[in-house]
């Protein structure tokens, strides 16, 4: 098949859907299809790496008014989330171009900055996979005064309602069936043969752990950002826990936080280190305090039969609380217990053995398989409506 994968940006740090991506695209191109990624900006080494592992990257040329790895001014937010909205009336011209060719299925993910209008303009089976709210909502969270709103603000009922027309001929992969439905709260229409499917991944083989054998290490991975609760976790921290230590594995706007902190501060990890600490933890704690879509970190945690420790707020698909991990609300006091209960190797096992059972749903080849069969369908029902 050839396929086009579709993203706004891979831009280093790489976030869960990016990654995503990259792995999916890499593991239908061992499997033979012709991938291309298209997407409006990617870092150097980024692509190289992909070039090398046989998908190919198309860059294409946006008007986003500043790079996607930046936080522009309010004027010039305004003035991206009105082209953005624009570009879902009508596909920009770099964008139409480089989806003109016979492609088997477009595969769409994040395209803030690329708009949606092309989602129904090409004339291949389209298949969006959904990582965040952004279809229906501008901050792409649901949060309003740190709460998940129950009705969407006027503005954000527009959005859904041109969103909707763009998406109509899509196909849509919700990762969880209360991600569906809260779109469905927002006004999306969703259309006829969507399905959900959780998240596939793969972890290498787990090195031999590097620390002593009596200390539970605590392991956190993913973006430095208020909303992944890194400011909570250190509170939560404070000057330690006897018998345990606080790995904080991450780029972002708290990397000074962090540093400054009594904890071992990774930096950044590319997928060979992240196996290696992931070996090396016991428990993986990720306290956002924002809505999560699937929590990429948590997966990897269970793909690795670690407990997880998250929040009631971001809930993601692989905690189940006391089966897998554990459920906290977004309070340090609370965060702070949950880690001293895990120093007991007992529940850690238990919970362990929890994470290990989820962890059989994410096998890879298998949703792989999901994926192009979804691509299959979705291009035979088009073949009879023509």
């Amino acid at each position: 098949m050839k396929i086009a994968q579709v993203i706004g940006s891979l831009l280093a740090p790489l976030g869960g859907a990016e990654q995503y991506v990259l792995e999916l695209s890499r593991a239908q191109a061992e499997a033979g299809h012709d991938v291309t990624i298209v997407t409006g900006w990617a870092s150097p080494e980024i692509v190289a790496a992909l070039t090398a592992d046989g998908v190919a990257v198309e860059l294409v040329a946006m008007r986003r008014p500043y790079p996607p790895d930046r936080r522009g001014s309010r004027p010039a937010a305004l003035l991206f989330h009105a082209l953005d909205l624009l570009d879902s009336v009508r596909t920009p011209r770099a964008l139409r171009r480089a989806l003109a060719g016979e492609w088997d299925a477009v595969h769409a993910h994040r395209v803030a900055g690329l708009g949606a209008a092309f989602l129904r303009s090409t004339a291949a089976p389209v298949v969006v996979t959904v990582h965040d709210y952004s279809l229906v909502d501008t901050r792409s969270s649901l949060l309003r005064r740190g709460v998940v709103a129950v009705r969407p603000p006027v503005l954000q009922r527009l959005r859904a309602a041109v969103m909707s027309r763009a998406v109509a001929r899509a196909r849509f992969v919700f990762p969880s069936a209360g991600l569906r439905e809260r779109h469905q709260a927002w006004g999306l229409r969703v259309p006829e043969g969507s399905v959900v499917v959780p998240h596939g991944w793969r972890i290498g083989a787990r090195p031999a752990a590097d620390h002593a054998s009596d200390t539970v290490v605590f392991l956190f991975l993913g973006k430095l950002l208020p909303t992944k609760g890194v400011p909570l976790l250190l509170e939560a921290w404070g000057a330690g826990i006897p018998g345990a230590e606080l790995w904080i594995a991450g780029a972002g706007p708290l990397d000074h936080e962090v540093g400054a902190a009594p904890v071992r501060s990774l930096g950044w990890l590319d997928a060979r280190a992240r196996d290696t600490a992931l070996a090396a933890a016991s428990v993986m704690v990720l306290p956002s305090t924002g809505p999560e879509i699937f929590l990429l970190a948590a997966a990897e945690g269970a793909l690795a039969g670690l407990p997880v420790i998250s929040t009631t707020v971001a809930a993601p698909p692989a905690v189940r609380d006391g089966v897998s991990g554990i459920l906290i609300a977004p309070e340090a006091a609370a965060l702070r217990e949950a880690m001293v209960r895990l120093l007991d190797p007992a529940e850690r096992s238990r919970l362990s053995a929890g994470a290990r059972e989820f962890a059989q749903q994410l096998d890879f080849g298998h949703h792989l398989d999901s994926i192009l069969d979804l691509y299959a369908a979705h291009a035979h029902e088009s073949e009879k409506v023509r």
